[in-house]
């Protein structure tokens, strides 16, 4: 199995969307979970590769536009596997979202999309 980490445009669209979503669409609140996604992907990066990479803030400036809830669902999915491998790994944050677009998945839509 091999990960890495997602980019700032893959996770800041989960976030963008999360909280404008929820009608929590203030720029902190997006930042501070767009970060603690981040975060646990350099933690399941560094521990599957025993390296160091440091954390530095997403970037929100760039978020995909036009993305229906089951992309939304494959870049969740995407990120959780690239996180997973810590043992006990758990992202309770990331499993919320991914149930808040599940929900919203029409008929049982599927989407090809993995990484952006």
């Amino acid at each position: 199995m091999s990960c890495f980490i997602c980019s700032d445009r893959h996770i800041a669209t989960i976030a963008t969307y999360f909280t404008s979503d929820i009608g929590f669409a203030e720029p902190e609140v997006t930042q501070r979970i767009a970060d603690l996604l981040l975060e646990k992907n350099i933690e399941g990066v560094n521990f599957r590769y025993k390296e160091d990479t440091e954390f530095t803030p997403v970037d929100l400036s760039e978020v995909a536009q036009d993305m229906q809830p089951q992309d939304l669902v494959a870049l969740c999915d995407c990120l959780d596997y690239q996180s997973c491998d810590p043992e006990g790994y758990v992202n309770p944050l990331l499993d919320d979202i991914t149930a808040h677009f599940k929900a919203r998945v029409v008929g049982g839509l599927k989407s090809n999309l993995w990484s952006i």
